[in-house]
């Protein structure tokens, strides 16, 4: 979430020393961490390249040097005792700092490029471009059946908002104006929102009046998920699992001291991002099997693969899936996110696999 910013000002600085000192250096970003806390060994670079990519995708410069973003990861307790923070969230931003009781955070890294704006539009953005974060299924729901865009625009406040449909809604005024627009537009969104405000920066920015444009989206996107309409600039924009179409299968290593490990997601969760590139559409078996076997069954119960197809709204049926063991999906051809899933605390080793299968029409 963001914060309105003067008159937290004082509290910052009030805090400012008390806060835990910077441990981690990244091109971008400089992490300070509560002294328990230890990021996976990924997600410093993790957080440099999302930085990076939000920055490609506003036209802007990433921030080097002393003009880095701070980030602070912190306890429950130390959140609530050091931070300007509400207590009830999980994170916020201050200007150029964040605080947050999880690591990383790609929401509140997106209200460094959108802070001084309306309460729904910035957090609309950050959700349309927060990613997935370390779950096996999205924490917003996947069957949407109606959204009420009206009371969220014109919530003032963080807590008045559904943040799912800002999020949607402003997925969709990207894809239709593109993000040239709707960045000219940021600045202009009234603080305190009215349908006569609002309105007046529609026409001018979108050349649409604000009730065509949500009885537009209501036609065309309102039944988008998150998982669909999110941008997954991290998840589908990772490294390519070099393969023939046909099989793969990879064993390896899952620990938080992995290079390409990020997290601890929530505390526990550690992700590993892969893409997977579909020429050929049919059913394929996706299996995963953590090392070693006890009673033949998985101990390691927080082992899983999960699959997203990238693109948006407008390309065909959605597709999610998640398996702990052995599971047969219907893929249509194109880019998939492929995630591997961990608990932060283990150091295991896994073997997956992805394999075509053949047709099975009778004959």
């Amino acid at each position: 979430m963001t914060t309105r910013l003067l008159p937290l000002l004082a509290l910052v600085l009030a805090a400012c020393d008390t806060l835990p000192e910077l441990r981690h250096e990244g091109r971008h970003v400089r992490i300070g961490t509560s002294p328990e806390l230890e990021l996976c060994a990924g997600t410093v670079e993790h957080m440099d390249r999302f930085i990076e990519r939000m920055a490609a995708e506003f036209g802007v410069e990433p921030p080097t040097g002393d003009g880095r973003y701070t980030y602070y990861w912190l306890t429950r307790e130390d959140f609530v005792d050091l931070t300007p923070c509400p207590r009830e969230v999980a994170g916020c931003t201050l200007i150029e700092t964040i605080y947050s009781t999880e690591a990383p955070l790609d929401h509140e890294l997106v209200h460094l490029f959108a802070y001084d704006t309306s309460t729904f539009f910035a957090e609309g953005l950050a959700v349309a471009y927060e990613g997935l974060g370390g779950g096996m299924a999205d924490i917003r729901p996947t069957q949407v059946k109606r959204r009420d865009i009206w009371s969220s625009l014109l919530g003032a406040l963080w807590f008045g908002i559904s943040y799912d449909d800002a999020g949607a809604f402003v997925a969709y005024l990207l894809d239709r104006h593109g993000i040239p627009a709707f960045q000219a537009a940021l600045p202009k969104f009234p603080l305190v929102p009215s349908r006569a405000r609002l309105d007046g920066v529609f026409r001018e920015a979108f050349g649409r009046s604000l009730a065509a444009s949500v009885a537009d989206f209501t036609g065309e996107r309102e039944r988008c998920p998150h998982f669909v309409y999110d941008r997954k600039l991290m998840e589908c924009n990772a490294p390519a699992i070099a393969w023939d179409g046909e099989y793969h299968a990879e064993y390896r290593r899952l620990a938080a001291d992995e290079p390409d490990a990020v997290g601890p997601y929530r505390g526990d969760e550690l992700v590993i991002l892969r893409t997977l590139d579909v020429a050929t559409a049919g059913d394929y078996e996706l299996e995963i099997v953590g090392v070693p076997l006890v009673g033949g069954s998985n101990i390691f119960i927080d082992l899983a693969l999960s699959l997203v197809r990238c693109g948006g709204c407008d390309d065909g049926e959605p597709v999610n899936f998640a398996t702990e063991s052995q599971r047969r999906v219907t893929l249509p051809a194109g880019r998939y996110s492929l995630r591997l899933h961990a608990s932060a605390q283990i150091d295991t080793r896994v073997a997956y696999s992805i394999t075509r299968v053949g047709d099975t029409t009778p004959r």
